[in-house]
């Protein structure tokens, strides 16, 4: 199976260094002119099946993407990003989570760790591969995709996100089978320029 993986489109939070809400976020004037190039770079290609996130910016994505190859999206709160709990809104240099005595189990009140976390990313993928098609489309968040990406690859999940980019609107492509994944491209933008 193809999985061709896309992070939303750069929102007002992005460029205000802010940690979003896990549902909402203001997609910014430019992240509209990442979607219509998004769309234009993956017009070519059928997807099977569209999964994504239920949160507000990888959905305007999602349904576009989706139009294209005349599917609707599956929106799953499996596939949001990392809650934050109470350090949503807090400017994202002032908050040091992977830095926390223990990161795996830190959980902000209202939040979720680390270790639960990587366990909803496998369950995403394992309702990815239940659900079959040959080539299926992702949309989720960056930290979302950088654990799911490195629990296949065997990154644990503190590397994975400090080692892994996925900027807004990069398609990313991996073959993914029962056994292994192979990583096609990572974190493409040239069509963004």
């Amino acid at each position: 199976m193809k999985l061709v993986m896309i992070r939303h489109p750069v929102t007002l939070a992005n460029i205000e260094g802010v940690i979003q809400k896990d549902v909402k976020g203001a997609i910014a004037p430019r992240g509209y002119a990442q979607i219509e190039r998004a769309v234009n770079r993956l017009s070519s290609i059928r997807f099977d099946n569209c999964y994504s996130s239920d949160s507000d910016r990888c959905r305007e994505l999602s349904e576009r993407l989706g139009a294209i190859s005349k599917i609707s999206p599956f929106y799953s709160p499996l596939f949001r990003e990392m809650s934050n709990g109470l350090l949503e809104g807090e400017k994202k240099d002032s908050v040091q989570r992977l830095e926390a005595d223990d990161p795996y189990n830190f959980k902000p009140a209202g939040g979720e760790s680390i270790n639960e976390f990587v366990t909803r990313a496998r369950e995403g993928l394992r309702l990815i591969v239940s659900r079959g098609g040959e080539r299926n489309l992702l949309v989720s968040h960056g930290w979302f995709l950088k654990v799911f990406l490195g629990n296949q690859l065997g990154i644990n999940p503190i590397d994975a996100i400090k080692k892994l980019k996925f900027s807004n609107c990069a398609i990313s492509e991996i073959s993914v089978t029962d056994d292994s994944c192979l990583v096609e491209y990572l974190n493409n933008r040239d069509y963004l320029v």
